[in-house]
């Protein structure tokens, strides 16, 4: 049965729930073996395979994997050969050779999903990125643009973890733990070394997708807010099992490691999964669930309070990257500056706007954008937002911040971005004059004192 005629979830109930959980998952009653992960004989005549995301040694609460009952195994299949035509535009390694530095602030407008057929793995192109998956340490930061859906084939990634923001049309993912339907303002997570391929319900889509190397996204702590709040755990989902049993002969893998592309043949889908079992799991999650904190009396909160997930670094508190959301919220600071304030960041930042407007920019920040402001590079609310800002004075009420998604990748690594997107027609190459007109408000009161103090002076000799 073909992934476009099969029937996808439609709501949260087709759905396993929770992060991180240990799931079991069967789509014909007895699949699941009993009592042992690997018996002599499976049920039904399935193989065991395992997919691990940890090193087997990893201490128990950080080790991921799951055990998958399929018809057959997924090393049934001819030699990786590289994919021709080659695919320019991945990067999984960073470095002079190809990539560069730039500390200057960048912005892309809404990128045109292409006239020529064009699926999800020829759509995905780095924008940016630091580290090496060969080295297990970094991320990389693409976008995609894409118009048909994948055919007869699957994508696996033995990179890293995908975290995929759909900016436009919905993407039905078929993977081996089973089905996902990720709607614009949803993501969805595909950790590393799942197989899954991407179909377009609605046409042509767009989104941004971050990818990290070594490790794996978590909920961040919450520390002082307590128990509760942000992303909830019950509120991410995990597919239920479904297999896909018919023959297919000339069925492509196509593998992304260090960055290029293989592909082998095999005569089956790698959908052909009955039943399975563990805490590696593909997952999505919709933004819209998310519980923001915000300040109650002065001051504008630091970005960090909006973490939906984080993959960490060995330095507490410090992140590889973090995703960060900008909600539709409340502001009520009193005497407060309320958008975001101008700052220069040791961390790096990379925005997306999924839908309406970002509240730092009045002007030119646009659904399906993009921005990159590195390290210790300033940036801050144009001027539009500025003075429409202050123009409010102190007696501004309590204001509800609508219609918006506006999300972050940041990243305590430096950011070393690709020549195509550097080159791109897309740049916004005028984005430095939303702050060339920013004006000084400075009131020097220092004069008169000074002369107030000189004439005294004289009095007194």
């Amino acid at each position: 049965m073909s992934p476009k005629s099969s029937h996808f979830p439609s709501d949260d109930s087709d759905y396993l729930s929770g992060f991180a959980n240990n799931f079991s998952s069967e789509s014909i009653p007895g699949a699941l073996p009993k009592a042992q992960n690997s018996p002599l004989l499976c049920p039904l005549g399935l193989y065991a395979e395992q997919i691990s995301g940890t090193s087997f040694t990893a201490p128990r609460k950080l080790n991921q994997r799951s055990w998958l009952y399929r018809i057959k195994p997924s090393v049934t299949h001819e030699p990786f050969k590289p994919r021709v035509p080659k695919h320019e535009k991945l990067v999984s390694e960073f470095s002079q050779v190809n990539s560069a530095i730039n500390p200057t602030q960048i912005r892309w407008k809404p990128v045109d999903v292409p006239d020529e057929p064009t699926d999800f793995v020829d759509g995905l192109y780095s924008v940016c990125g630091a580290g090496s998956s060969f080295l297990r340490h970094g991320f990389a930061i693409h976008m995609y643009t894409a118009n048909k859906s994948m055919d007869n084939c699957a994508f696996c990634n033995a990179d890293g973890d995908f975290l995929i923001v759909p900016q436009i049309g919905r993407l039905w993912i078929t993977t081996e733990c089973g089905k996902l339907q990720v709607c614009p303002g949803e993501v969805v997570v595909l950790p590393q070394g799942f197989r899954f391929s991407v179909d377009l319900p609605d046409g042509p889509s767009r989104g941004y997708v971050a990818e990290i190397f070594g490790t794996h996204f978590q909920l961040p702590d919450l520390g002082p807010i307590g128990a509760n709040g942000l992303a909830s755990a019950r509120d991410f989902l995990v597919p239920k099992a479904s297999f896909e049993k018919e023959s297919r002969p000339g069925y492509t893998i196509i593998q992304k490691f260090g960055g290029e592309l293989f592909t082998a043949k095999q005569d089956f889908s790698p959908f052909n999964v009955v039943a399975w079992h563990g805490n590696y799991v593909p997952y999505k999650y919709n933004l819209s669930k998310f519980c923001p904190y915000n300040t109650v009396l002065v001051d504008h909160g630091d970005p960090s309070i909006n973490t939906v997930l984080t993959a960490p670094t060995d330095k507490p508190g410090v992140a590889l990257l973090d995703f960060v959301i900008f909600p539709p919220r409340w502001l009520v600071a009193e005497h407060t500056f309320r958008p975001p304030y101008y700052h220069r960041n040791c961390m790096s930042e990379f925005m997306g706007l999924i839908h309406g407007g970002y509240e730092a920019k009045a002007d030119g920040f646009l659904p399906g954008g993009a921005s990159l402001h590195s390290c210790m590079t300033p940036h801050g609310p144009d001027t539009k937002t500025y003075e429409a800002t202050i123009a409010q004075g102190n007696d501004a009420g309590p204001h509800r911040i609508r219609d918006t998604m506006a999300f972050m990748f940041e990243s305590c690594l430096m950011p070393r971005i690709c020549p195509w997107a550097l080159e791109s027609p897309y740049v916004d190459h005028d984005y430095y004059q939303c702050w060339i007109g920013l004006k000084s408000h400075f009131v020097d009161n220092t004069e008169n004192t000074g002369l107030q103090n000189h004439e005294r002076s004289n009095t007194e000799s």
